[in-house]
């Protein structure tokens, strides 16, 4: 199977395979890259293209490896590591490595503060919330995974990243807490998931993780503002999670580069995506949650057909 997306200010395209398997490609499907975490991924972008030919990305809670895929097939690349933990997910991710060729290696295992073996809890409500945190989601099962230090992985490999990108659901301040030493020497920029959930602030302990190291936080908003915050906070709701952790004030250089990368990405909308038999959608949708979720697949495409016409009678 193929199914692929237009690359931002490229003809060429990726191939994510399924557009069904998990829910980022299934996000992926029904609001292209133009309405996956524009901000976010502008930033992440940007960030790619100012670093020196044949700098390393890691990407922790890789999910099926959309920021890998992406760094990879853009950029001048030493390599890209992508963690992610769930077995099934991490699957799907090495499929997609194979099927476009990346310079990307899939690490089936989550990062933390201690080298162990520890109980990922599956998200009853889906595989993009899965945490190494009990109770963060509604879970009624779960499975045990290896969990490594950073900066262990670094002395092993020798791979030294210049961009890290955190997505673990909480469990943040723990994987920067095991990368400490990465920091201190290695300086990489960080695009860190920031949450606040049941009155707590996971905002404050990330602070208090990176007060020794010197930083600059810009919170990546809706509309980011590029001042320099003195605290990181969490967000109560909504999509606007993520935090730029920059090793040294952000250049005027960035911000013109960043607009550029969202022009790009606001053209990468799902009209340009692959066509996919509504068929096969309703399958899926069958196999995930039976009736109740095949009407809600049918809502979403009749949804996304109105946007569509909105937008060509614009």
């Amino acid at each position: 199977m193929s199914y692929t997306l237009p690359l931002p200010g490229r003809a060429d395209r990726l191939d994510i395979v399924d557009p069904n398997s998990t829910a980022v490609q299934r996000a992926l499907r029904r609001d292209g890259l133009a309405g996956y975490e524009a901000v976010t991924m502008a930033t992440l972008l940007t960030l790619f293209e100012q670093q020196a030919p044949g700098f390393s990305f890691y990407d922790v809670g890789a999910n099926m490896g959309l920021y890998s895929l992406l760094c990879a097939a853009l950029f001048d690349v030493q390599t890209v590591h992508a963690f992610e933990p769930t077995p099934s997910t991490a699957a799907t991710a090495r499929r997609i490595v194979r099927a476009n060729n990346a310079n990307v290696a899939v690490f089936e295992c989550a990062l933390g503060d201690e080298n162990q073996m520890a109980e990922l809890h599956l998200s009853d409500a889906s595989d993009s919330s899965n945490s190494l945190v009990r109770g963060f989601q509604a879970s009624h099962s779960s499975v045990s995974v290896p969990v490594r230090r950073l900066d262990l992985h670094v002395a092993e490999t020798k791979v030294f990243p210049s961009v890290v990108k955190v997505d673990v659901e909480t469990h943040e301040a723990a994987v920067l807490k095991g990368a400490h030493r990465t920091i201190a020497d290695g300086r990489p920029h960080l695009v860190v998931e920031v949450l606040n959930r049941g009155g707590r602030d996971h905002g404050v302990e990330i602070t208090e993780v990176m007060q020794s190291h010197g930083y600059t936080y810009y919170r990546l908003d809706e509309a980011p503002s590029w001042q320099p915050e003195v605290v990181v906070s969490g967000t109560l709701s909504g999509p606007h999670r993520d935090w730029l952790l920059a090793p040294e004030p952000l250049p005027d250089s960035f911000l013109q580069m960043h607009r550029r990368w969202a022009e790009h990405l606001a053209a990468c909308g799902p009209e340009r995506n692959s066509r996919v038999p509504m068929a096969r959608t309703a399958v899926a949708a069958f196999r995930r949650g039976g009736v109740a979720e095949v009407a809600l697949a049918a809502q979403r495409y009749r949804a996304a057909r109105r946007r569509q016409g909105d937008q060509r009678s614009m």
